[in-house]
Formats: structure tokens, sequence, C-alpha cells
């Protein structure tokens, strides 16, 4: 059987490439580019193809690189979606200490597997990930320089553009009251795990959407349950520094998963963990954020960019990070700029990582 995976949409020089037609697993036909017969060692040749990783099946035409199984086993998550948390859901309801909140953040965020530890600092070679030490080394300095900021969105270099969704108006970020976000949940059993603790650490604030200053100004947005703005609501609610974000609409998952679906993906992110391990954001906290497009259903959305932004979490502190600086939030399609049925070259946009300095 042979291994799938997805790389990036940027072309590969010097390469035979075929385009084909393949099915997914559900059945849906989406055209892709195989590339034949690629050196993964001096002794072995493979041939690999896989289809487009969005929400919904898409038409882009995408480039293929076989890559080793040492390749897939870091993309794949060290910890994968939990089949049953409840246990963690349980204990972070009954917090009574920091110890126990630390507690739980290292145990789902720095969880990390025996088989691949031992990768903790190694970076994926070059060729597999279709970049260049000179493009590794411009979006580090620059998102060491944002971090801080330092400087401008328009002062990105040129080689920040997103691979996957084309060049658009930036969207636009919701603040409640100077550089306050804000992510509501039904009831507070479903705020997640980490969230509960990072309330019990300090680093964001919990409260009833009826005693909170921003109730009036809550948005309901296409396809959110009225449930999520409801007085009886939660909102997790944080202050960041709007003159540090970070968006990236090219950091990958396998769909309905937390896998990342190419090496790209994966590269992008251990950079973002080169540029908080700078000396000159010691000590400094992170908000991670993930964002769904609005295809799907509005709670299970919210879910899964959760545990999408706990995977980059895990990521970056694999690469360093302290976990003492990482709040991971999913904002599922809450904040999606177009509609379930919009261009998929529309939609590519909303599911996208924003990154902030959180507010000292």
């Amino acid at each position: 059987m042979k291994t799938l995976h997805l790389l990036t949409l940027l072309p590969f020089a010097g390469l035979t490439l075929t385009h084909a037609q393949v099915v997914d697993p559900a059945g849906q036909p989406s055209t892709v580019v195989v590339e034949q017969e690629t050196t993964v060692s001096p002794t072995t040749k493979k041939t690999t193809a896989v289809v487009v990783p969005t929400e919904q099946p898409s038409n882009v035409v995408v480039q293929t690189r076989a890559v080793s199984d040492e390749t897939l086993a870091v993309l794949r998550d060290i910890r994968r979606l939990a089949p049953e948390r409840e246990a963690e859901v349980q204990a972070a309801l009954k917090l009574e200490s920091d110890a126990e909140a630390n507690l739980i953040l290292n145990t789902i965020l720095a969880d990390a597997r025996a088989d691949i530890q031992a990768a903790q600092a190694a970076r994926l070679e070059l060729g597999v990930v279709n970049r260049t030490a000179q493009e590794r080394n411009e979006y580090i300095d620059y998102m060491t320089r944002r971090l801080q900021g330092q400087v401008a969105v328009t002062e990105a270099p040129a080689s920040f553009e997103s691979r996957v969704a084309p060049a658009a108006e930036p969207r636009q970020i919701r603040y409640y009251g100077p550089g306050r976000r804000v992510i509501t949940y039904r009831t507070r059993e479903e705020i997640p795990p980490v969230l509960l603790a990072s309330g019990r650490l300090k680093r964001v604030e919990i409260t009833e959407v009826g005693g909170s200053p921003f109730r009036n100004d809550l948005v309901l947005t296409d396809d959110m349950p009225e449930a999520y703005i409801q007085p009886g609501a939660y909102a997790v609610s944080y202050v960041v520094n709007p003159d540090t974000e970070i968006t990236r609409s090219d950091i990958l998952f396998t769909q309905g998963t937390t896998d990342f679906a190419d090496a790209y993906s994966y590269d992008v992110v251990v950079d973002l963990a080169m540029a908080m391990k700078d000396p000159a954001l010691s000590g400094q906290a992170f908000i991670i954020e993930g964002h769904a497009s609005a295809e799907g259903d509005y709670s299970s959305n919210l879910a899964l960019s959760q545990a999408r932004a706990e995977r980059i979490a895990r990521e970056l502190i694999r690469f360093g990070v302290a976990s003492t600086q990482l709040v991971p939030v999913g904002y599922g399609e809450s904040e999606a700029a177009v509609p379930a049925d919009s261009a998929e070259t529309l939609r590519a946009q909303d599911r996208r990582v924003t990154v902030f300095t959180l507010g000292r």
C-alpha cells in the first residue's frame, strides 16, 4: 500500500509531474499532481499521491513528494484526538490549586510520544519541506521582530505570503475593548480543560456572559447556536497586543484530525518556536488561536480548532518553548469571514492560525 501524503502548492524545480484523478476516503474525486520516482534514499524510490486536505473536496492542484516514514511520524500528532476527555474535563472543573492546573496543562500539552522524543530538536531537511535556508531565516527573523511589536504586517518578506490562500484583504480581528479577545461556550463543562487551567493561572478570564462587560457586543454568527451568547453561557477572554499578531493560512491539517497535512506546515510551526525562544521574548506568554471555515457543525468545528491549537502548542513545547508560555484557544468558525458556500479559495483563508503575545 502506498503512503499518502500532501506537501505544498509551490513547484519543485526539475521534477517530472503527472496530473491524476484520485478519490478521497469520502468518495469524492480530487485533482492531484503525482511526482514519479522520487528518491527517498540512495536505494529506495516511491510514488505518492494524495487528495487536497481541505474541510471539503477541492479542485486545487497540489504537488506531492514521497517522504520517509520518519517524516510521516513527525507529522502525526504525538497525542492525537483523545476519544474520551471526560477525565480531563472533570479534573479541570475541580481545580483547587495552581499545581493541579499546571499538571493538567503538562498532561495535555507536554505529553510527547517516546518514539519521536529523540527528534525534539531536529529539523526536517530543506528538500522535504520545499524551502530554502534563506526562507527559514526570513520567517524566523520576521516573526521574532513581529512578536516584539517592532515591524508591521506590511514589512513581511515576500516568502511569507501564504502558499495556500491567495493574497487578500487582511481578516478583521474582533476585539471587545482594547486588545481583548473573546470566545464563548454554552456551559462551563464545555470549556476546554486547557482553558480552565489557564483561567486558574490567571492567563485568561472566565465569566458568565450575563456578567461580562462585553455581553451586549457579542456577535451571533452564521450557524452559531444562540445558546453560545445567552446570559448563562460562559466567555473566555484575554488581552493581547494587536501589534504582535501573526496569521498563517497555510498551516494545514488532514481533514478531521490534528495531523499536519504536509511537511511545510510543520516546518513553519518550528520556525515559530525558534522565534518564540529569542532571548528578547524570554518569559513572554503567547496565545495560539485556531480558526476554521464555516462549513460543518459549529460545535464540532469549535472542538477541532481547539485540538489543533493544542497540537501546535505541543510542537512548540517539543522545540523548547515552555508550556507556561502558551495558551491554545480554538475559535472554530466563530470568526469566519465568508459563508460555507463561498469559493474554496475564500474559505481557505478562514482556516488559519493566529498568534499574539499575551498582555502582561
